[in-house]
């Protein structure tokens, strides 16, 4: 009988010992947060009324504020040829002028290469209306504002309707009213998912707001909302973009 008792009091000191272990260790790895994604975005350029500077820094804001994005900010479109893109998950373009130069041909590759290699972009607003003679350019965002084609009605109020309820970046919004420019007319004939939409009193029809698609191994995603620091406030605006460059990043979206 002792040496029933011994056993079974060895046992309990291991128990013990095993569970204050474990205590130990679990407030570091359950509390551990997630890596930061590493995103880069690409400004620089742009027409007189998009303000790119504050812009700029008002994108950069709303994605640091989520606590998911470490965001750096490049002015140079050649960074596309730097060997350091593929440190990042996404690459935001966050620029748009038909008269800026395209940029160099080891940019371009490298651009194109990033995303097929399995990197990732998202093109906001005007972004869609550079580089008017890459061909290319247009098959990776898969819509393009052509000059003369391309427009949009006077800035004002329009609803935003979520077109794909299921899908991440769209899943949970309901639809919403914002001020904006109504992007119409877009040219391209890539396969696109439309996620958002809305109508055009311009064009006279529903127009493609947020879409996705592939290119190579890469995602790509494009938001066409934003021409004002106004409209980058709405909170929706806000939540898509959070939810449209953690999407193209990893896949998925835990962003509320």
């Amino acid at each position: 009988m002792p040496s029933s008792v011994a056993r079974n009091q060895g046992l309990f000191a291991l128990v013990f010992s095993l569970l204050g272990l474990f205590c130990c260790l679990w407030p570091a790895t359950a509390g551990a947060e997630e890596p930061k994604l590493k995103v880069l975005l690409v400004t620089g350029f742009d027409v007189a009324s998009h303000q790119w500077e504050e812009s700029t820094k008002m994108v950069q804001a709303i994605l640091q504020e989520t606590g998911r994005f470490d965001c750096t900010v490049s002015t140079d479109k050649e960074v596309f040829a730097s060997p350091t893109l593929s440190d990042y998950q996404a690459v935001v373009l966050s620029y748009g002028f038909w008269n800026e130069a395209d940029p160099s041909d080891a940019a371009k590759a490298g651009l194109l290469n990033y995303v097929k290699q399995g990197g990732n972009v998202v093109a906001l607003h005007f972004a869609c209306s550079s580089f008017q003679t890459w061909d290319e350019y247009a098959q990776l965002l898969g819509r393009v504002w052509k000059k003369g084609v391309g427009g949009h009605g006077p800035y004002g109020e329009f609803t935003v309707n979520m077109k794909d309820a299921e899908h991440p970046i769209t899943k949970g919004i309901a639809d919403f009213k914002t001020e904006d420019e109504l992007y119409a007319k877009l040219t391209g004939d890539a396969e696109i998912q439309v996620l958002a939409s809305a109508f055009s009193d311009w064009s006279g029809k529903v127009e493609p707001i947020v879409f996705v698609k592939s290119y190579g191994k890469g995602r790509v995603v494009q938001n066409v909302l934003g021409h004002g620091l106004d409209s980058k406030r709405n909170p929706a605006y806000q939540q898509l973009l959070g939810r449209c460059v953690e999407w193209a990043a990893t896949g998925k979206v835990t962003l509320d």
